[in-house]
Order: structure tokens, then sequence, then C-alpha cells
């Protein structure tokens, strides 16, 4: 469950300096997560019966009228949980990366006590995008994707909402200059990492293309 109301921002917090206290705090910043993304869906799940219309769908008709087949309301509502959520989900993400940050230094520095490293992602979804394109320098560069890498998730998208690529380009623009949570299948490896999507020296705000995978 979720441990902050949708898009409040959590009070920062000290990490732990021992590698034992890092673990468990890390494993509670993955059941928030885990939680956040239950929520999301089931948000996504109601956009996706009323039509289809995703995040960016139009709510009028063509003649400037309200639709009258879709449930405005929900709409609307599922819309904001949404995007108050996504918020949540970067605010836990750049804590999990600052904890494993640290705890990757205290295995290298053999500070605190030793344990058994922990998961702190489930296994991904089936992937939905191809990368491709990706430029030397670039935000996807910076965050180490690779020509071919197969995205799980980006944001608030998986396979499960995901309906066409423009829903992939609706995530990018509310995500510039924030965290997207992103998960990678790398060959048998999966990995998590925060996006940030930016203004750089070449083109676009990520710097690399994503193709629709087909079956």
């Amino acid at each position: 469950m979720m441990l902050t109301e949708p898009g409040q921002q959590s009070s920062t917090t000290t990490l732990p300096d021992s590698t034992e206290e890092l673990t468990a705090y890390i494993q509670r910043l993955s059941e928030e997560r885990d939680g956040i993304q239950r929520d999301i869906d089931v948000h996504t799940t109601t956009l996706k019966r009323e039509g289809n219309v995703g995040m960016n769908g139009a709510l009028i008709d063509e003649e400037q009228y309200p639709r009258n087949d879709i449930d405005l309301v929900a709409v609307r509502t599922a819309r904001n949980q949404v995007i108050c959520l996504t918020n949540d989900m970067r605010d836990v993400m750049g804590k999990i990366e600052d904890a494993l940050t640290k705890l990757h230094e205290n295995t290298r520095t053999g500070t605190g006590v030793q344990v058994a490293p922990v998961p702190v992602a489930r296994p991904c979804r089936p992937p939905f995008l191809r990368v491709n394109g990706v430029l030397p320098g670039s935000p996807a560069d910076e965050v180490g994707l690779q020509d071919g890498d197969l995205v799980c998730q980006l944001g608030s998208l998986h396979k499960d909402n995901f309906s066409r690529l423009a829903d992939v380009a609706e995530v990018v623009r509310l995500g510039v200059n924030k965290a997207v949570p992103l998960k990678i299948k790398r060959g048998d490896a999966t990995f998590t990492r925060a996006l940030k999507p930016r203004t750089w020296a070449g083109r676009g705000v990520l710097g690399c293309n994503v193709v629709e995978l087909t079956q």
C-alpha cells in the first residue's frame, strides 16, 4: 500500500548507515512501489474501459459537446490519479536509486553488516517496446540504455495498458525534467532505471527511438 497520499511528496529521509538497515529500507520502498503500481493499474483499467481514451483522448465530440458515450467524471478522476501516482512512483524510485547507490558503496568499502543482496525488482511484465538508435551523451545513454533493450515498463505504461506509440510520447512529455521509472529486459537480465527526459545537445528529449514489439 502507498505510504503517502497520491501526489504527496514524502519528506526527505536520511538513509540508514548499515547494510542490514539499508536492505530492509529498500524492501519497504519496493513494497510501496508495488502498491503504487497496483493503484495505477486500477485507474488505467478505467481509462481502457471508457472507450480506451487513455491520458490524452478527446473528451468532446466532433460538434464540441462533451462525449456521452463515456463516463467523463470517471475518466477525469482516473487521469488525475494516474498523474499523481506517477509522481509518487518517481519519488519512490528516486529513493530506491539513492539507497541502492549507498548499499553498493557499503559493499565495495566493507561498511556495515554484510547481508545477502536484496531483490528490489520483481520479474518484468512482458516487454512491449524495443529501444534502438541510442545516441551518445543522451539521457537514454546516460542511464545505460542500449540498442535492442526491451522495455517492460515506462512510467505508468506496460503491455497491458499500452495501445499506441502516442501513449509513450505522452508519458515522456509529462516526464520532462523528472525521473520516469523504466524497467528493461536485456537478454536474461532485467533492471530498473530512472530515466530523465530533458533537453540536451542532440535531438528530442530521450536521445533514442522506441518501436512497438509485434507478435
